[in-house]
């Protein structure tokens, strides 16, 4: 048995890991990182870099099947194995910026393997690597999650994919079946639907994208609709079997079924935590194997924090990047009496994290939704909301499909309207990722919503739409103003 110490062991080589291990590197520590698979995680491989490859790839040849109306001629012919070729070229080449060469040249030891805690105490940590133990003064776990699978009767019987095996297609699947309708199954809905696949959407919940605006929701099942999907909202699966002639067949609960010849199961993520001893060493973990940690991201264990999605419901790479450098600063902090800047810890703070549905339109969200603002301050919470059908840009491409909507609510000390602050925002757009940065950064500052309002935006631009929603927080612009925030959940406030 071979043994190797280190200020700093990583567990997992995702996003989180990563940024965890660069972080720590690059202050001198010497760094150990623990990856059972290959370095770059669920996001390079099964996740963020196919996902949104696909569905760009999807997005352009809607867009030339759609340009036929315009004046142009017929386009959008699809070559499914050379998408799923130009799919993987993306993925090897993002690969390169997390090699185990590039890795090594940057000074951290990666080892592979399936890690396992054996001792935490003041002395430092010591884990089990398939036989190598690992001595480290300090533990970042950034193990990741994995794709949920219902217990739904006779699914364990039937071929069915995840987005862990949903891009080693190699043929076009002639009908899918998605089961879930969340941020995954309603973004590869739609990129299966652009490429000519015949797409059904089978959701639980009355509605689709439960995370996000009632009227996000309707919007995104009015596109997906118009585009061929079959979308089945407030519909369980009971039970699943294989098809008479192949393929796979869902029964629902009120009785009816549904016939596919591939079944994509999308109907959430479990943190990737089963396995690794956790309770030996008296780690506390909470709903669906979570890591339980405080704003400093430091678990129940001493020397041992978490980050990324083994602890967060906030599964974006976005999160799990700045989560992964915070606790690595965070785990060699000098002083918990010292603000971070001067080398105290950090807490992460998730009121001001931006997300992103990339379908086509985008559903950008941060901050709180109209009926979240009305439940922390009631009717003094403020909205303003500009279609998407108004703007000029959306005009021009002839995407109406949308809207802005931008929620004030009061300063503690300051409650006078001409002082709210921007609480949340969501956008249905295109570029709606870019209009969550900018409303992010307001509400990070805690600038005046006014501010907004008086900041030019360029024309045409989408980030207009977001002046103007400020504007109108404060006066009557274009015929419209603003109103109280409501807690209607009936998906017609836009």
């Amino acid at each position: 048995m071979s043994a190797r110490d280190c200020d700093l062991l990583v567990i997992g080589a995702g996003a989180t890991g990563l940024a965890a291990a660069r972080t720590a590197s690059s202050a001198g520590r010497r760094v150990v990182v623990v990856e059972a698979a290959r370095p770059g995680g669920d996001c390079t491989h099964y996740g963020c870099v196919p996902s949104k490859t696909l569905l760009d790839v999807a997005h352009r040849a809607s867009a030339a099947r759609e340009g036929r109306r315009l004046g142009v001629g017929e386009m959008g012919k699809v070559d499914f194995p050379a998408v799923m070729r130009h799919v993987h070229d993306v993925i090897d080449r993002i690969e390169q910026d997390e090699s185990p060469e590039l890795l090594r040249r940057e000074g951290i030891d990666l080892l592979t393997g399936w890690a396992r805690f054996v001792e935490v105490s003041e002395r430092g940590t010591t884990v089990d690597v398939d036989g190598t133990r690992v001595r480290a003064a300090r533990v970042v776990i950034a193990s990741g999650a994995n794709a949920a699978v219902p217990p739904v009767e006779g699914l364990a019987d039937v071929p069915y994919l995840t987005n862990a095996t949903v891009f080693g297609l190699t043929e076009q699947p002639q009908h899918l079946l998605v089961m879930g309708g969340g941020a995954i199954g309603v973004e590869l809905a739609q990129a299966f639907a652009g490429l000519g696949t015949n797409v059904t959407l089978v959701e639980g919940a009355p509605r689709l994208l439960g995370k996000e605006e009632p009227q996000a929701a309707a919007v995104m099942a009015g596109v997906l609709t118009r585009q061929g999907v079959d979308v089945r909202t407030g519909s369980q699966v009971a039970s699943v079997r294989r098809g008479p002639g192949g393929g796979v067949v869902l029964t629902l609960d009120e009785g009816s079924e549904v016939a596919g010849s591939h079944l994509l199961v999308a109907v959430g993520r479990r943190p990737a935590t089963a396995g690794m001893d956790l309770d030996r060493v008296d780690i506390e973990t909470g709903q669906g194997g979570a890591v339980v940690t405080d704003e400093q991201l430091r678990t129940s264990a001493p020397g041992v924090w978490a980050a990324g999605d083994c602890t967060t419901p906030l599964q974006f790479t976005h999160v799990g990047d700045a989560q992964g450098r915070l606790a690595a600063h965070n785990a060699f902090a000098r002083s918990s009496r010292l603000p971070e800047l001067l080398g105290g810890p950090g807490r992460f703070d998730p009121r001001v994290v931006p997300w992103v549905t990339f379908t086509a339109p985008e559903v950008g969200r941060v901050g709180l939704t109209e009926a979240e603002a009305f439940e922390r301050y009631g009717a003094r919470a403020r909205v303003a909301v500009v279609t998407m059908a108004e703007t000029d840009r959306s005009r021009t491409q002839s995407a109406t499909d949308g809207y802005v909507k931008l929620v004030a609510g009061p300063r503690r000390l300051a409650p006078h309207r001409l002082l709210d602050e921007v609480v949340g925002m969501t956008a249905v757009s295109p570029h709606a990722g870019e209009l969550a940065h900018t409303a992010a950064l307001a509400m990070r500052t805690r600038m005046l919503a006014a501010r907004l309002a008086q900041t030019v935006a360029p024309y045409p631009t989408y980030s207009l739409a977001l002046r103007i929603a400020a504007a109108r927080l404060f006066s009557t612009f274009a015929g419209q103003t603003w109103r109280p925030a409501r807690a209607s959940e009936d998906g017609e406030n836009a």
